[in-house]
């Protein structure tokens, strides 16, 4: 199996957390400037500094890590123990199957109540299924 060494593994995780920042910061000021979010605006304000402060830690956390190797070998050692590792396949896969028949269940109860949740909750669930699908596509290729 061809896998990124740890480091840059971390590496990887340290922009991507940058970048969810700069993404949370961004649309924390689009949420104040339009009036279009002002109903909506104290959970989107939640959301918003949760993402920031969550990306910060972790990006704190990653960059502590790359810091001090021997930390960081243990760590890389617990994300590559292939029992950890097919424990988190095994829960994946059940969350994946579970959360698709939950939005399987309430499509249809919906299609009762409001056709607009329906359609939404129908696309929501061809979305996840094409995702699925590409992302089992794109892995498979991959190794």
């Amino acid at each position: 199996m061809n896998t990124v060494n740890y480091e840059k593994r971390l590496n990887l995780r340290l922009y991507i957390n940058i970048g969810c920042m700069i993404a949370s910061i961004i649309l924390f000021a689009i949420t104040f400037c339009s009036k279009n979010f002002e109903s909506l605006r104290p959970m989107y304000t939640g959301s918003f500094i949760g993402l920031f402060v969550v990306s910060l830690l972790l990006f704190i956390k990653n960059k502590s890590l790359i810091k001090n190797p021997e930390k960081m070998k243990k760590l890389e050692l617990l994300e590559t123990d292939e029992r950890n590792i097919y424990i988190l396949r095994v829960s994946y896969t059940i969350f994946t199957y579970v959360s698709v028949g939950i939005i399987y269940v309430s499509m249809l109860i919906s299609g009762f109540f409001s056709i607009t949740v329906f359609y939404t909750l129908e696309t929501l669930l061809c979305v996840d299924l094409l995702l699925i699908l590409l992302i089992r596509h794109i892995v498979e290729k991959k190794y």
